[in-house]
């Protein structure tokens, strides 16, 4: 017994010295001293101990000690190391730091063993065991703040006497208001493998009442940093703790804070001399406990479109174990847009609280939709917000809400969200009509010279439903086009739509089709359109449904009816006691069902939308048409059936460029006429503009099939050959393979064709981006034909193009 209680005494005494231990506290603020602007992660060492913290991503930081706090040591890459004396009592203070005057611009050669390399070598052995996306399951709330001003520095430290009237008036407006602020609150939950969705609670954005906008942040970087390639905007970068990055990147150690038993490493990292990938620069902070990242700091090598995004990451333990994302820092610089003299930009932090590890969560508690944004996300009152913001606004925060609310307001600023969302769609509002930019002009062999009108309603008259139509001439064929449509929206979060066309046009005979999705004017793909020289009139009409099934499947069922007629030279008939009895033209009855698979796929869903976000092409896209022919209905006289598939994929890998592929395939019954079998991709002029995913080098209806597999293959090594420079051309190798039978020769007569039951092949290379406009971009390639299918005249076999790609 007198053992026990003197276990229980000591164990007591320690309970207690915990309980009154680390009287002493002290917190501030950090700033760079010329900007102003916040630095997160300094080393912060309390009097001449080894004990300290770092600040944390908005520069804060609150430390304590069982000894009074005399003096604070700050370190930090870039800066002038400094020592802060602080006043007897004092509990807060704020500290400027002055950016050092030497910078390091080249990498330096050390001798030996890079220290930093066993450092970044643990990290990457460790790293799957520290990625959340590792986890079972996971679930978290986050709060985000974004907002968008100008640097006035040079204003601010000029006294007003010496400024004119209108810089007075910049000075005053923005030192008491943003350009534009907006917040959001959401709920993520994640499930291993994929199941995955953050749902919107709340959205305010100034001048705007669509919540659309505070999706932004979200889809800006990834949101850890763990895997291969990191995204930042809409671009991958090598991660500088992945598999043989020590071979690509320069690892400096720039310092160490010690953190109880365990300690921080800073390590500075950037891309050796003459290594050309896409890499980024900047520091981590490598935590020995578990060498997990406790924060970081990175930012692409070259500056994108003109804008430079830096972004910081914080991580903590929710669980006490387990490292996960805390905060999400993202800066935006705008290299071309300016206020005045005054660069414009943006600033968001993103801050995870109330983290679950491994709870429970089923299938069922996972929406379709990636993000999902609730139906009031924009209604919320201001005391749900002051509830739930994890600190209260800034005067000048709520400035901003209240002089651009007003403002968008007076100026309509939600339509021009609704006039964005017309234009991505190739269409030019004109009050309550758009204009349908694809229906203007167009030429092909046919035709000659198309010019054509097409009109649909917008928002302004409906957000339910889309009354559109179009009329086109064709001056060579000297015949009218026209057609109309109605697209009614059931249930927009579930992409729920009923579609009724008709038309009465032209097209190609056999066309590969998919759906009703119709190449943008600005989609390379549709340039061979221009070389079409054989078609046939038509006149359909079809009503279809479109609707989702789970994340991943869009179903399309139709059924349709029309009349086609070919030109006379090509007939659809039987022989009969030896002649062949045929017609140019037919009727055809079908029903149609067309699906495309997505996995992981990425999707937006309210009320009003259903929108993508973007593949992370960790898987192909499929898509499958199956189409019947009903003879007797509707007068249909063709029996027919067909099913096709085409399976589509671009992979970015670290050190060797993006390699994509397509893959199509399909079969269709032997008795029918041309235009419903299937007609090779053509493209080729001796000198023309490329059309990717199609046969550059093989002429217009030289083969067409009944059974098929065509194969595209494409590999572009970015920048890694020639850099990214002013001038960086970006090289690309292509192959196009073509395999394909005609089995039901018999019951058409046309014009002379060729099958393909020996493949055809055709490879290239290009040099895409030898001209950079910005918005678009030109380069040359040359492509050849070859093995079986090779041409007598060599001349013959090359295909000279222009390669043209858009920044949409």
């Amino acid at each position: 017994m007198p053992k026990i209680k003197v276990i229980l005494s000591v164990l007591l005494i320690c309970l207690f010295n915990s309980l009154i231990a680390q009287p002493y506290e002290i917190s501030g603020q950090i700033t760079d001293a010329k900007n102003g602007s916040v630095l997160p992660f300094v080393n912060i060492v309390l009097n001449n101990s080894t004990h300290g913290g770092i600040s944390d991503i908005n520069g804060r930081f609150t430390l304590k000690s069982n000894q009074e706090i005399q003096f604070l040591r700050l370190s930090y890459v870039g800066y002038n190391s400094d020592t802060i004396i602080l006043n007897e009592g004092q509990s807060f203070v704020n500290i400027q730091m002055m950016p050092s005057a030497v910078q390091l611009n080249e990498v330096v050669i050390l001798p030996g063993i890079n220290p930093a390399h066993r450092i970044i070598d643990s990290a990457i052995v460790h790293r799957k065991g520290n990625d959340p996306f590792d986890l079972n399951s996971f679930t978290y709330n986050s709060y985000g703040k974004f907002y968008i001003t100008i640097g006035i520095d040079s204003l601010i430290s000029t006294p007003d006497h010496l400024l004119d009237s209108d810089a007075v008036s910049m000075k005053h407006f923005f030192e008491e208001h943003y350009l534009f602020f907006m917040e959001n609150l959401s709920h993520r939950m994640y499930k291993k493998p994929s199941m995955d969705n953050e749902t919107v609670i709340a959205s305010k954005v100034s001048g705007f009442s669509d919540p659309l906008f505070t999706l932004l942040m979200s889809q800006i970087q990834s949101f850890a940093f763990y895997e291969d390639l990191i995204t930042i905007s809409d671009k991958n970068y090598v991660n500088p703790i992945s598999k043989g990055s020590t071979a690509k990147y320069f690892f400096l150690l720039e310092d160490t804070i010690y953190d109880g038993v365990d300690s921080v490493f800073v390590i500075s990292f950037r891309p050796k001399k003459n290594k050309n990938f896409d890499a980024l620069q900047g520091l981590l902070y490598i935590h020995t406990d578990q060498w997990a990242l406790q924060s970081v700091i990175a930012e692409p090598m070259s500056m994108e479109q003109g804008m430079s995004i830096k972004i910081k990451q914080n991580y903590s333990r929710p669980d006490g174990k387990r490292w996960f994302p805390s905060q999400l820092h993202t800066e935006i610089y705008f290299a071309n847009i300016d206020l005045g003299e005054y660069p414009v930009f943006g600033r968001g932090i993103t801050e995870i609280s109330d983290v679950e590890i491994d709870p429970d969560l089923r299938r069922r508690d996972f929406p379709d939709a990636t993000v999902s944004i609730e139906p009031d996300a924009n209604e919320k009152s201001e005391k749900f917000w002051e509830e739930n913001r994890p600190n209260t606004l800034s005067q000048k925060e709520e400035n901003t809400y209240h002089f651009i609310d007003s403002l968008g307001k007076k100026e309509h600023f939600d339509r021009l969200l609704d006039l964005t969302m017309v234009l991505l769609e190739g269409n030019i509002p004109i009050g309550p009509l758009s204009l349908d930019l694809n229906s203007i002009y167009n030429y092909n062999e046919v035709e000659g010279s198309r010019l054509g009108l097409g009109l649909s309603t917008n928002y302004k008259i409906s957000k339910k439903w889309k009354l559109g139509g179009y009329y086109a001439y064709g001056f060579k064929d000297e015949k009218s086009k026209f057609g109309g449509s109605l697209k009614i929206h059931i249930n927009k979060a579930r992409s729920l739509y009923v579609l009724g066309t008709a038309k009465q046009d032209a097209r190609e005979s056999g066309p590969l089709t998919w759906g009703y999705d119709n190449l943008s004017i600005f989609d390379s793909e549709s340039f061979r359109s221009f070389l079409l020289n054989r078609a046939e009139y038509y006149q359909e009409y079809r009503l279809a449904i479109h609707f989702k099934m789970g994340k991943n499947l869009s179903l399309m069922p139709s059924i349709g009816n029309t009349y086609s007629q070919n030109p006379y030279d090509i007939l659809y008939g039987e022989t009969n006691n030896g002649n062949f009895i045929g017609s140019p033209s037919y009727r055809f009855s079908d029903i149609s069902l067309y699906a495309r698979i997505a996995f992981g796929e990425k999707r937006v869903s309210s009320e009003n939308y259903d929108l993508m976000l973007g593949n992370p092409k960790i898987h192909p896209t499929i898509q499958v048409q199956i189409q019947k022919g009903i003879p007797d209905l509707w007068q249909g006289t063709i029996n027919h059936w067909s099913g096709r598939v085409k399976v589509s994929q671009s992979v970015n890998t670290k050190y060797l460029g993006t390699f994509s592929y397509k893959v199509v395939g399909g079969i269709c019954s032997d008795n029918v006429p041309l235009s419903l079998s299937f007609n090779a991709p053509a493209s080729y002029r001796k000198f023309t503009v490329a059309s990717p995913n199609s046969f550059e080098t093989m002429r217009m209806n030289e083969f067409y099939s009944t059974r098929f597999v065509f194969v595209f293959l494409r590999h572009s090594f970015n920048h890694l050959i020639f850099g990214d420079g002013k001038f960086a051309p970006v090289p690309e190798i292509m192959t196009n393979i073509g395999y394909g039978d005609y089995t039901g020769d018999v019951y058409i007569q046309s014009p002379p064709f060729k099958t393909m039951k020996i493949p055809y092949l055709e490879s290239g290379l290009f040099m895409n981006n030898l001209l950079n406009m910005g918005f678009y971009s030109l380069g040359i390639g040359v492509v050849y034909r070859y093995g079986y299918h090779h041409l007598p005249d060599l001349e013959d076999n090359f295909a000279f193009k222009i390669s043209f790609s858009t920044a949409l």
